[in-house]
């Protein structure tokens, strides 16, 4: 491979270690980054020499991945590179935009890995420091790999997903986005635009469904728990009802999205005609993933804040019900004693209030009304 682009990746969690790593062992080279209150995470990693990684990679390779860089300066990973990929959860990818934001050089490409509206959620932090004319500003659907941090410095990677959605804010800048990330992910699809990629299926399509039949379970008899092995007919046909909803608002959006056992499919290659059937696959990796409550707790903030909320207001402004998405928020409340849509993102807080569907759409284009 020639001409690859050097690469920042932001976050040593489960996602930005299996990247930084993976992408790593195919060449590029690879600064990773860590935000100074937790740069306690890259004292492993460079103690080993790297990220030693395990599992069934997209590189085909697994061992010791050495980096170009391992810092917790952000003007020194991003310094030099055209790409920077942060790896975060929602409520945390703005923390990262702020500690880069005043050192983006013309010309660079930040994606956020798993979007959840994270380029219209840092309009303003790019404006302040002059940021937003110089870069473009990238979401993905949802992060490339289904990995864990097995130690400090051991990335498992159980799957990578042969499919995935981006667009850049505005729409206008997707040629030379596209072009770039293509060369580190081939299989990456273009969206028409950043409703699209958020409306395409990813986590928000099954943390709360699987959750609502088995309330119980989860939230009052069990410490840990193989999750997506959890997954019932009864949530599996909350995932269809959900996403009934999901495609009828996002095609009123003019945007162009299929279900989420279609994509699973397609990502992983899995078979089964719902997570049913999918996931009750002793083979599947999901079910081979441990989690615990402060985890399952922290995806239904994600899920539900950053995207049923918003979807639920885009829905108004199209004009269609969507009450399954707001039955299944309303009793999630419920049972995790947290107001998701007082805490949610609002179309105020993505710069759409008081917005029609063309107006709505004009902005995600071409970055104004």
């Amino acid at each position: 491979m020639r001409n690859l682009p050097q690469i920042a990746v932001c976050g040593c969690g489960n996602a930005g270690m299996a990247m930084a790593a993976d992408l790593s062992m195919l060449g590029f080279k690879v600064n990773l980054c860590e935000l100074p209150e937790f740069k306690d995470n890259l004292d492993p990693i460079l103690k080993n020499g790297g990220i030693s990684l395990t599992g069934k990679t997209y590189s085909g390779k697994t061992g010791l991945a050495k980096l170009n860089r391992i810092t917790d300066n952000p003007e020194e990973a991003i310094e030099g590179v055209e790409l920077i990929m942060i790896n975060t959860p929602a409520m945390a990818s703005k923390v990262f935009v702020e500690a880069l934001s005043p050192f983006l050089a013309e010309g660079q490409t930040v994606i956020v890995n798993t979007g959840y509206w994270a380029s219209l959620r840092s309009k303003e932090i790019l404006m302040k420091t002059g940021a937003l004319e110089k870069i473009t500003f990238v979401e993905q659907n949802v992060n490339t790999y289904l990995s864990s941090k097995i130690e400090p410095s051991h990335a498992h990677i159980y799957n990578f997903k042969r499919d995935m959605g981006m667009s850049a804010w505005p729409a206008s800048k997707n040629p030379a986005a596209y072009a770039l990330v293509k060369k580190v992910y081939p299989q990456m699809r273009l969206c028409k635009n950043v409703l699209e990629t958020n409306f395409y299926p990813g986590n928000p399509s099954v943390h709360a469904q699987i959750n609502v039949p088995k309330a119980e379970f989860f939230f009052e008899r069990a410490k840990q728990f193989r999750f997506y092995g959890e997954a019932s007919m009864c949530a599996s046909k909350l995932v269809d009802a959900f996403d009934r909803e999901r495609i009828r608002v996002a095609k009123a959006l003019d945007c162009d999205v299929c279900t989420y056992p279609e994509w699973l499919r397609k990502a992983y290659l899995y078979e089964g005609e719902n997570i049913y059937e999918i996931f009750g696959n002793v083979s599947c990796e999901f079910v081979t993933r441990w989690a615990n409550d402060a985890g399952n707790r922290r995806l239904l903030k994600e899920d539900l804040c950053y995207f049923f909320i918003p979807m639920e207001q885009l829905a108004e402004v199209v004009g269609i019900d969507v009450p399954v998405t707001k039955a299944i928020v309303e009793i999630i409340q419920i049972f995790t004693d947290f107001d998701y849509r007082a805490n949610g993102i609002t179309l105020k807080d993505l710069g759409m209030q008081d917005m029609d569907k063309k107006q709505i759409i004009n902005y995600v284009t071409y970055g104004y009304v």
